[in-house]
């Protein structure tokens, strides 16, 4: 090949400095060159090597760190990026590495699996991972490293003072509870997840001060995890149980709960949770204290909602307004509406009606109706033939004799 196609490949100032030591690096790259490149003769002979070297450090497809794609790698192994979906991200040149809504799930899913193997990771990587601050706003990557930084012992104070974000973070210098879980696999891997994508990690930009740290314990974590995905999952490690939503927890109790509290609604879950006392709630008609317990109860509860001790006894129906048809229970005299077969409290049956001369009750929709009405005036469902439902009134209706 000539000098001059050289020359045009290679550029000049290649040419010019060709005698130089050249330092080829990134602040994210792991191609380090510190030995003077070859002679001009043989680099002649081996450009084509050279640029087959230098083409991953400036294509946006492959991802700088090799550690991040050995990890990926692993997770393809393990089942938890199928083919199907490589497919649709990678076109052939890598950048499955570089696909966040691929990976995402995949990561989060192989931490959640693998909880067992936080403990064995090096405490010292995830301190330098987390003692400057979270890497962004986003609240779950915040609640992580809150939760990493309470298993580290860092004080949360100097974390938040430190941080680039304090000044736009909501969550600043705040100190999670007890109840919103401890530190685990998940944790660490989401802050690592954040890292690994960040923009200027994957074009090769500039970053700022103290970054270099950062990245060379989250690229070390990241080795860690691949060498423990390969050890078995330890049997006697607990799993940590999916936290119930609020409605499943008032579905489930009042299930067990038994009949008695049917109406239960959720501020009566919520008042089984913490203390309710008649001093700080406001009590209205009908509310009841037990004397087991002291606990406040709501009107309609036939027993305490915490020690399942009986209510006291109602001698006599609240007095309500009542429409025709409405009726008191006789068991726990609760003031059911007309269109109620059983009281809603207790299910137990409503008494027979008391009716009027002529009056009936559709057999299809249970509506009482006036003793002109030969159909119903809600189903429209034909009046009952039967002996038992005719009146005076309709034996007096004249027919015809024919």
């Amino acid at each position: 090949m000539s000098a001059s196609r050289l020359f045009f490949l290679l550029g000049a100032s290649t040419v010019r400095n060709c005698n130089k030591p050249a330092n080829i690096s990134s602040p994210f790259s792991p191609f380090r060159f510190t030995k003077p490149l070859l002679s001009p003769v043989v680099r002649f002979r081996s450009y084509n090597c050279i640029s087959a070297t230098i083409e991953p450090l400036v294509s946006p497809k492959n991802h700088p760190w090799p550690e991040w794609v050995a990890f990926v790698d692993r997770l393809k192994s393990k089942g938890y990026i199928t083919e199907k979906s490589s497919s649709t991200g990678e076109d052939g040149d890598g950048s499955i590495y570089t696909d966040m809504n691929l990976l995402k799930d995949a990561c989060l899913n192989f931490s959640r699996d693998r909880s067992d193997i936080f403990k064995k990771l090096s405490t010292q990587d995830m301190q330098k991972v987390v003692e400057k601050g979270c890497p962004n706003l986003f609240r779950k990557v915040v609640n992580s490293a809150k939760r990493l930084r309470i298993h580290l012992n860092l004080d949360e104070g100097e974390v938040c003072g430190a941080c680039n974000f304090r000044g736009s973070c909501d969550r600043a210098y705040l100190i999670l509870k007890e109840s919103e879980g401890v530190a685990r696999t998940v944790d660490i891997v989401r802050v690592l997840l954040v890292y690994a994508f960040d923009s200027a990690v994957i074009s090769g930009g500039a970053m700022p001060p103290g970054s270099e740290l950062i990245e060379v314990s989250a690229r070390q974590l990241l080795s860690e995890l691949v060498e423990l995905s390969e050890t078995p999952i330890d049997p006697d490690h607990p799993t940590p149980a999916p936290k119930a939503s609020p409605r499943k927890k008032q579905s489930v109790d009042s299930r067990t709960d038994g009949p008695e509290d049917v109406e239960m609604k959720r501020r009566d879950l919520t008042g089984l949770e913490g203390e309710m006392s008649k001093r700080n709630v406001e009590m209205k008609q009908g509310d009841w204290v037990c004397s087991q317990c002291t606990f406040m109860n709501f009107a309609r509860n036939a027993q305490c909602l915490r020690c399942k001790s009986k209510g006291p006894s109602r001698d006599a129906p609240v007095v309500k307004e009542m429409k025709k048809g409405d009726w008191n229970c006789p068991q726990c005299t609760f003031m059911n509406f007309a269109s109620n077969t059983k009281c809603l409290r207790c299910q137990e049956q409503r008494p027979k009606r008391q009716l009027n001369p002529g009056e009936w009750e559709c057999p299809s929709c249970d509506f009482l109706n006036f003793r002109s009405n030969m159909a119903c005036k809600k189903c429209t469902c034909e009046r009952p033939k039967d002996a038992k439902t005719q009146s005076k009134y309709e034996q007096q209706l004249w027919t015809k004799p024919y």
